[in-house]
């Protein structure tokens, strides 16, 4: 996929120790804990060093970019160097929390605070839907990227809001309204299915991000020795931002299976895959 262009930020405490920002072209790494291998690896920077050096004398070290992280070697010496590593541009990032669209531009998420990131592999109108619990009378401001919109309760919690700009490869935020246990976002005039797991049973959505009403067919294919009451449905007039869900009981082994809804309501049908534990 090539390189991601990241956001501003700090990285997260290092189980060898810290990376330190100090200025928007540098960095410090302090070793508390010298890995056994002496390779410090830093996760998601994306600006390119200059050059990485001991802090105190001055002398190179060899380091190596693997994908988006920096790996530094760290000399076999008794007290580990504070390594200062000067950048070629402004410090960018990929946060660990990052989601990646699949191959239709779809990104399927449980968020774990207040704020997400995404990146797209290629660049696109999207919008988001929000699925969870939101007081309908409380208010929203929903950013994503460079724009943003004012919300009610009720609009996160019912359709779908957009459209945002997706730059191609470049890590974006998404605010998420406290309430949200999941985040679907899609390309606009995308129709997607999803799949929500309960106790005992699954239920199917399809949601239409586009501007125009959808209908079609869904398919729900279940691995051998499943079983479920109902597993296709039909669907008309599904309107601009909306969803509808069916809910089936199953019967199923124990295990960890991927299941993916198949759906035909035109070409801008897409699917997104869900793994469940029964």
């Amino acid at each position: 996929m090539g390189l991601i262009q990241g956001i501003p930020g700090e990285f997260e405490p290092q189980p060898w120790g810290e990376a330190i920002v100090r200025s928007r072209e540098l960095l410090l790494l302090r070793i508390a804990r010298p890995p056994a291998d002496h390779e410090v690896r830093l996760p998601g920077l994306t600006t390119t060093p200059r050059h990485v050096v001991e802090d105190e004398t001055g002398k190179a070290l060899t380091w190596r970019r693997d994908g988006d992280d920096l790996v530094v070697r760290l000399p076999e010496v008794d007290q580990p160097p504070v390594v200062r590593v000067a950048l070629q541009g402004k410090l960018r990032i990929v946060p660990p929390d990052t989601v990646t669209a699949n191959a239709d531009g779809v990104c399927d998420l449980t968020p774990t605070g207040p704020v997400a990131h995404l990146v797209a592999r290629r660049a696109a109108d999207v919008a988001v839907r929000f699925i969870g619990m939101v007081e309908p009378d409380s208010r929203h401001q929903i950013r994503l990227g460079g724009r943003r919109y004012g919300v009610t309760g009720q609009q996160v919690a019912r359709t779908t809001i957009g459209p945002f700009p997706m730059p191609e490869r470049r890590v974006v935020a998404l605010t998420v309204p406290s309430g949200v246990r999941r985040v679907l976002v899609a390309p606009v005039g995308t129709v997607l299915a999803s799949i929500h797991p309960g106790r005992d049973e699954l239920t199917v959505v399809v949601t239409n991000f586009g501007r125009t009403p959808a209908r079609g067919d869904v398919e729900l294919p279940l691995p051998a020795n499943w079983s479920a009451t109902e597993h296709t449905w039909t669907f008309d007039d599904l309107g601009p931002g909306h969803s509808i869900g069916w809910s089936t009981r199953i019967t199923a082994p124990p295990g960890r299976h991927e299941l993916r809804a198949h759906l035909d309501a035109g070409r801008r049908s897409a699917s997104s895959p869900h793994t469940i534990t029964t």
